[in-house]
């Protein structure tokens, strides 16, 4: 099979595309022949080496993917070559302490694809078969393939860990991602008043499109400030952060007294400061968050399905143009999510 393989750490230039065995399930296993994989910044990370996941070179990326069966291990019941599908991100293990009471997302014992088994960026990939998803014949491969990740991200972070209730005011931090994106979206749809931010003007109308009320950008006006006015002094009840650096504490001055903000990720900073009396006196809180459960990802399939939700493709390219899809989410000059297709 074709794979995109990076031997060492480095920018986009260490990937190369490579003839590689075709990988073969074991015991309790399939394989799935990749018609699509959406590219994540996470992918960045492991490439570069920063991601704090133990990933050692030669590696094949790709963490969000959707084909078909090619080939069925040992043991496996219930599916059959040909059935369309997607792998969960994480393999648990359903018998720690937390798979057994719903959240799965922290299971100890959890294997992720492209960690543990062979990744996205490829013309096939092994996984175990508890990881699969049936995918909605009503989604094409590349819309369903952007389905996972960011929406389910985002439901986790409104609803699971963040509590967003009809009739409250949520911020949400750069809209023009997939997961921010996705936010808007499920916000929206749950009948908050919902407030994105982002560093380009386009970005925020795209985004009042798929149902954000107000848009601040924060390259030309005061986060904090517009926010404020925007709910007259008030504050938002949710902060949905998944940026870190400087939007991190202006995401926590933006809060209402016993406001919530739930984190997700800080690309733009990981570590930042943190100014404690405001913080404690206003009874504000601050909710970690960690992907998602497989129940999350079939919600928004389904959603999807229903035409609830929009997945959004920004551009797709084939396998051997790997290299010019990771350049342009690095750009961030994009709306929704980026696509390869092996498949295609």
């Amino acid at each position: 099979m074709k794979a995109v393989v990076f031997r060492e750490f480095g920018s986009s230039d260490v990937l190369r595309l490579e003839e590689l065995e075709d990988p073969r399930p074991g015991p309790g296993e399939v394989t799935i022949e990749v018609a699509a994989c959406a590219l994540n910044h996470l992918d960045v990370d492991v490439r570069e080496g920063v991601s704090r996941f133990p990933i050692e070179p030669p590696h094949v990326l790709g963490l969000e993917v959707v084909g078909r069966i090619a080939e069925v291990g040992e043991g496996v019941e219930g599916w059959q070559v040909g059935d369309r599908v997607m792998p969960n991100l994480m393999d648990t293990c359903g018998e720690c302490r937390f798979c057994t009471t719903g959240r799965e997302s922290l299971c100890l014992d959890a294997g992720f694809i492209s960690f543990v088994h062979s990744g996205g960026y490829a013309e096939r990939l092994a996984c175990s078969a508890s990881q699969l998803i049936r995918v909605p014949e009503e989604l094409s491969d590349v819309e369903a393939a952007v389905v996972q990740i960011a929406f389910a991200t985002a439901w986790h972070m409104l609803f699971t860990r963040g509590g967003l209730r009809p009739g409250e005011t949520v911020l949400i931090n750069s809209v023009g991602s997939g997961i921010g994106s996705a936010a808007v979206q499920l916000a929206h749809m749950a009948g908050a008043y919902v407030i994105g931010n982002s560093s380009s003007d386009e970005k925020l109308a795209r985004a009042s499109e798929l149902g954000m009320d107000a848009g601040v950008n924060y390259t030309k006006q005061d986060l904090v400030q517009e926010v404020m006015r925007l709910t007259d002094d008030r504050g938002v009840d949710l902060v949905y952060e998944h940026c870190g650096g400087e939007l991190f504490q202006k995401g926590l001055d933006s809060l209402s007294k016993d406001g919530r903000l739930v984190i997700c990720g800080g690309h733009a900073g990981e570590v930042v400061p943190f100014d404690i009396i405001p913080f404690f006196r206003a009874q504000k809180s601050v909710i970690g968050s960690f992907v998602y459960t497989k129940a999350e990802v079939e919600i928004c399939l389904e959603l999807a399905r229903r035409g609830r939700i929009t997945p959004l493709v920004h551009q797709t390219f084939p396998l051997d143009r790997a290299k010019d899809a990771m350049d342009l989410m690095e750009s961030r000059d994009f709306f929704g999510k980026i696509v390869l297709t092996p498949g295609g």
